[in-house]
């Protein structure tokens, strides 16, 4: 911890040091712009060869073209953010055009879908300084079943979770899905869109094609009856929910929702045992037909799963390793 901390101070001192150079020279130049003029005449009026009235009209003349020239000490502040903001931007566009060229040398993840089931012919994950594979070469999960899938890093089941939504092509063997229309993803922290908590939770159906009841029905399942009196409010839901309550929203919509594949990533994280048990209570009983396939670091036991797979993780090959080669052809801003 105390590496990141010395590194935001650090910042911090940077920021405050640049700030005092700035005002030093902006309030300096302000106050220098009275006095020189002054000073510089004043040699010619004490020798009595300019009167006090040619003094006055020589520094109203400096003072006239001092403020046609100082333009950029009094902008400097905002080439500085203008500068910064076009940093930035060149930076996002290098990156933008280096997007292609990430991964260009690893292989990629072929998926087959449509297969009316899930099956993972040897897959090997291709992270940026690893990769990761299934502690079984063959891995096949019928309609119905519930799987554990255990990583101890929380980069390698995070990237099985998107390779499984078609979100990360690296690496290599074979995914076969089910149809996507039957696939359910949830990750740890759900996507609530803003508008009225209705929409949140019918997300992605419409709210009027689903009756108030069901609605109703499915949030007193997961303990959100306190959320019913709310559901015309509009607001930002991502914000205005803890996350325990956002995930135990999710499950809400898998009640709506029925589908018959479920991919959950640590989407349980956040809940104490009481609710734990309570959304793990659905598969059993309003979930009974679905496949439920769980991707988290650690074994959750209060439930009755199947089988419980696991991601190894190991050092691996150049062919195998996410790398982006910068772009040659843009160049940063110097200083």
């Amino acid at each position: 911890m105390d590496q990141p901390v010395h590194a935001v101070t650090a910042l911090m001192t940077r920021l405050a040091g640049g700030a005092a150079r700035l005002t030093w020279v902006t309030g300096g130049y302000g106050w220098l712009a009275i006095v020189v003029p002054i000073i510089v005449a004043a040699p010619g009026y004490f020798s009595g060869t300019m009167s006090f009235g040619t003094l006055m009209m020589v520094a109203g003349a400096f003072n006239q073209v001092q403020s046609s020239l100082r333009w950029f000490v009094d902008n400097l502040s905002l080439i500085a953010d203008w500068r910064a903001t076009l940093h930035r931007v060149v930076l996002f566009r290098d990156a933008l055009t280096t997007v292609d060229e990430i991964g260009i040398d690893t292989g990629r993840i072929d998926v087959v879908e449509d297969t009316g089931g899930l099956r993972l012919d040897d897959l090997e994950l291709a992270l940026p300084e690893s990769s990761a594979t299934l502690d079984e070469p063959r891995i096949e999960i019928r309609p119905g079943e519930r799987i554990q899938i255990l990583a101890k890093a929380t980069s390698a089941k995070s990237t099985l979770f998107r390779a499984l939504a078609g979100m990360w092509p690296w690496g290599a063997g074979t995914i076969h899905l089910p149809g996507r229309e039957t696939m359910t993803f949830i990750p740890q922290r759900p996507y609530l869109p803003s508008g009225t908590l209705r929409a949140a939770v019918c997300y992605p159906t419409e709210p009027g094609l689903l009756d108030e009841a069901s609605v109703v029905a499915a949030l007193e399942r997961v303990d959100l009856a306190h959320l019913v009196p709310m559901l015309e409010r509009s607001g930002r839901w991502d914000r205005d929910l803890p996350l325990d309550e956002q995930q135990r929203l999710a499950f809400a919509r898998l009640l709506l929702q029925a589908p018959r594949w479920v991919v959950l990533d640590d989407a349980i994280s956040a809940l104490n045992d009481t609710h734990r048990r309570l959304v793990l209570s659905l598969k059993d009983r309003e979930l009974a037909d679905t496949t439920l396939i769980r991707l988290g670091c650690d074994a959750v036991l209060d439930g009755d799963w199947d089988r419980t797979l696991h991601i190894i993780e190991r050092s691996t090959g150049p062919h195998l390793s996410i790398s982006s080669r910068p772009n040659p052809q843009a160049a940063p801003l110097s200083g």
